[in-house]
């Protein structure tokens, strides 16, 4: 299904198809998929000529579909949805993470890069009062010293049912600096 619909939209632009980056995101767990989808990397980077570089599979968390990434030999890049620094906060805004808590996921995240070389882009959805303090920064900063990774910050796009709010611009720029402050 990922290689159709990619078919779909780039053969109808008329574009070469191999000049473009790939996301695995927003159709379910790619990870929980993880057969499929590592026959559709394969097949973009065979068939279509998209390098593995130019390839994001970005994940909840599945601690160990991540280390049976790392040993695929794959360039892929790995995104983590992570959002919060603590068991405590991140189990409260996604459930995955009773089954796979922060620690066993930075475990899997570490082996990755070991193994692969590569860098692990840590996602995190800044939420008003909620993940955006100084005190979460710094938990972060610590949580991730060492890594071979980068933090993405994104802007909440408020959705019914979740209550979170945006987070106030001087608060993000608060945040970012205390962040820089762990490298």
């Amino acid at each position: 299904e990922p290689l159709g619909n990619y078919n779909v939209v780039f053969m109808g632009m008329g574009e070469p198809l191999g000049n473009y980056n790939v996301v695995f995101m927003g159709m379910g767990e790619p990870l929980g998929n993880y057969n499929n989808v590592m026959q559709a990397v394969r097949r973009m980077n065979s068939e279509i000529g998209i390098g593995a570089r130019h390839i994001t599979i970005s994940t909840v968390g599945l601690a160990p579909r991540i280390r049976r990434l790392a040993q695929e030999g794959l360039q892929v890049k790995l995104a983590i949805s992570l959002h919060a620094a603590n068991d405590r906060e991140r189990s409260a805004i996604m459930p995955v993470n009773r089954r796979f808590p922060v620690e066993e996921l930075l475990s899997a995240c570490r082996d990755y890069v070991e193994a692969t070389g590569r860098r692990v882009s840590f996602e995190w959805a800044l939420i008003a009062g909620q993940n955006d303090t100084p005190e979460m920064a710094h938990e972060l900063g610590r949580l991730l010293r060492g890594m071979l990774c980068h933090v993405n910050l994104i802007p909440l796009n408020p959705t019914k049912g979740f209550d979170g709010r945006p987070s106030a611009p001087a608060d993000v720029k608060g945040f970012i600096a205390v962040l820089g402050q762990h490298g």
